[in-house]
């Protein structure tokens, strides 16, 4: 199935020039019956921009989207992996150990 990613919300914290200092981020990724909403601050270094003179591709570059991928694909990996059976041996006589 095929992953799909939507934003959850993007919310600037501003200067005083109207400038962002920092983006708090939240993202959702969604792969069948499994989803996982990354969030994220980043702070800007030299704040030189209001909210809307940043792009989507922008504020997801400054979030990472690459390491948020793999870090999804991880999850999803673990999650479709059946959880090993383990069980316990209770007739086990450690007096037949050499």
């Amino acid at each position: 199935m095929a992953t799909t990613k939507e934003w959850v919300s993007a919310i600037p914290k501003i200067n005083a020039d109207g400038n962002v200092t920092e983006w708090s981020v939240e993202y959702k990724y969604t792969d069948g019956d499994y989803s996982h909403t990354f969030k994220k601050s980043e702070k800007i270094g030299e704040p030189s921009k209001a909210p809307g003179g940043y792009t989507k591709a922008e504020l997801l570059t400054l979030m990472d989207e690459a390491h948020w991928d793999d870090m999804f694909n991880k999850k999803l990996n673990v999650h479709n992996t059946p959880t090993p059976v383990e069980t316990v041996d209770s007739s086990f006589d450690v007096s037949s150990l050499s």
